[in-house]
């Protein structure tokens, strides 16, 4: 059954999408909903988009293909380094059907760089990826076509590193939401646009993409529009409160113009990898660590050597002009020696620490697995992990409600060999309303978010929806979950489910139902959580920094 779109829409959320749908305000997504399948879809753990989109894509759970985050721990050190197309392991859908002779058409789908070549088809990477550069695109040359077809350079994403979304502010500064608005439906027009004259050039069997700008105006807008959020104010109502619901719109066209192109018969696919609410406070577990005894560091403020771009180093020498002039090259990576007044991680003494915070979750300091290791694995680290769990449930907002929704070991949350590179404990603050920040960065342990421009954070639920010739019009999706998607839909499109998927096929979706056909073939060594590292030392300092100011990193 062919042709086949898949469209992601980020940050996809049904309370927003519901009373949009009864308004009259989205005609392609109802013509969907009312056409075919719907529900809601539990998102990944984290619900955050690596984990999220590999889970979708691959059918299994993150520790089988080894995302859990933005980044990941290197093995055998301290450190993290960013992810990308080859740390998963196992095969993808589009390369799963690219070998059962689908052409694919995959522009802007999260966790594709660098783009993987698939025969007769073409890939235009999405995030995490450089935000330039003619390695985004497969096969060699597609760039410099795109750019000379758009007549400027293409980006895949805004650098956020300017807007620094995750710190709070002493003001309200309604005037930079401005510009972050109009470059987010400017790229989100050109990506619509490329994704057009692709699919006129080169009409593939799978259209894959994502629309992103749903996901960034969440959480750049969410408290315009949301009046119980500490930073909503009339002023901000009036200037940016429709903004999101504008962006929705945005995506409903963009589908209908999609489902257009392809044709009537084409089935038609979308999905959100997560939804949305609120954030309204940070807590800063580095602190809560070290005050309860778990982490011990160093004490500022000290003289070190910092980090910098040459950019801002020549900016501080008063050479600005040359610093401009450089281009990309200001944003290479540069020491200077500094007075250290603000700690970080680095600081964090390892012989006497038992646990630290990462990737939103809390890491144990174990013997033949860190480098410095000091507690004992099997036992010891199961007690240690079980007083931290504890701790958390008895910790209190300031106000005193109950901070920690609940905790778990990572053990039981995934199953697989890449279990051991996730964080040791995975906990939830208050709906996912309060996030932790894991450096020192805050006055206090928690922070109320007024004015910080990140006021929107993900959230478990997000939706589902499928239209065309098999789907059954106006069916109901039930216990849907992420991994689920990549099995519904090779059977959905009638070819034989990969054996070692772990999702659930949904059958019921379709006009007549039948049992799956199941490929026994072995699961395919790919990636494997490759220890290569896709970007160069510039480009990972640019992509973390914007990560940085989408609240993702610290």
């Amino acid at each position: 059954m062919r042709p086949l779109a898949i469209i992601g829409i980020d940050g996809g959320t049904l309370s927003v999408v519901e009373p949009m749908l009864a308004a009259g305000e989205l005609p392609n997504l109802a013509r969907i909903f009312r056409e075919g399948a719907s529900g809601e879809l539990e998102s990944e753990k984290p619900p955050i988009t690596p984990p999220a989109w590999t889970s979708f894509m691959t059918g299994v759970n993150p520790g089988r293909h080894g995302i859990f985050h933005f980044i990941r721990k290197v093995v055998g050190t301290y450190e993290t380094q960013l992810v990308d197309s080859r740390n998963f392991a196992g095969r993808d859908l589009m390369s799963l059907l690219a070998r059962r002779g689908w052409t694919v058409g995959a522009v802007n789908v999260p966790m594709t760089f660098p783009p993987f070549p698939l025969p007769g088809s073409y890939m235009i990477s999405g995030i995490p990826c450089p935000l330039e550069g003619s390695a985004l695109g497969q096969p060699a040359g597609i760039l410099e076509e795109v750019e000379a077809f758009l007549g400027r350079p293409y980006r895949p994403d805004v650098d956020y590193g300017p807007y620094d979304g995750d710190s709070e502010r002493p003001v309200d500064d309604l005037d930079l939401y401005d510009d972050l608005r109009r470059e987010l439906f400017e790229i989100e027009e050109d990506r619509l646009r490329v994704l057009k004259e692709w699919y006129r050039r080169q009409p593939t069997d799978l259209l894959f993409t994502c629309i992103s700008v749903t996901d960034r105006i969440s959480h750049y807008f969410w408290r315009f529009q949301d009046p119980a959020h500490p930073g909503w104010s009339e002023e901000g109502q009036q200037r940016f409160g429709g903004v999101i619901a504008e962006s929705y719109r945005f995506a409903d066209r963009m589908v209908g113009e999609i489902r257009e192109m392809l044709g009537e018969e084409a089935t038609v696919v979308l999905f959100s990898d997560h939804g949305f609410g609120p954030q309204t406070a940070d807590f800063q577990i580095a602190d809560w660590l070290e005050q309860e005894g778990f982490l011990v560091r160093r004490r500022v403020p000290r003289f070190a050597w910092g980090r910098t771009r040459l950019g801002h180093a020549l900016e501080r020498l008063g050479l600005g002009g040359l610093a401009r002039g450089l281009g990309p090259l200001a944003r290479l990576p540069v020491v200077r020696p500094k007075i250290k007044r603000i700690p970080d991680m680095r600081d964090i003494v390892w012989e006497r620490t038992r646990a630290w915070p990462v990737m939103h979750g809390i890491a144990i300091n174990q013997k033949g697995r860190e480098p410095k290791g000091i507690v004992e694995p099997g036992e010891d680290t199961r007690r240690l992990l079980v007083e931290i769990a504890e701790r958390l449930d008895h910790l209190r907002f300031p106000d005193g409600r109950k901070a920690v929704d609940y905790s778990a070991l990572s053990e039981a949350v995934y199953r697989g060999p890449f279990v051991p590179t996730a964080p040791d404990l995975q906990y939830q603050m208050d709906g996912l309303a309060c996030l932790p920040k894991e450096g020192w960065s805050m006055k206090s342990m928690f922070e109320t978010r007024r004015y910080a421009p990140i006021s929107g954070q993900h959230r478990f639920e997000g939706f589902f929806a499928a239209a065309g010739p098999t789907i059954a019009p106006g069916s109901r999706i039930e216990d849907m979950h992420i991994q689920d998607c990549a099995p519904t839909l090779f059977h959905v499109l009638g070819e034989p489910v990969p054996g070692w998927m772990e999702g659930h096929v949904h059958a019921g979706i379709l006009r007549q139902p039948r049992e799956p056909e199941v490929d026994d073939s072995p699961e395919p060594e790919v990636g494997a959580g490759t220890g290569a590292d896709a970007f160069s030392e510039a480009e990972a300092a640019a992509i973390e920094e914007s990560l940085r100011g989408l609240g993702y990193l610290q």
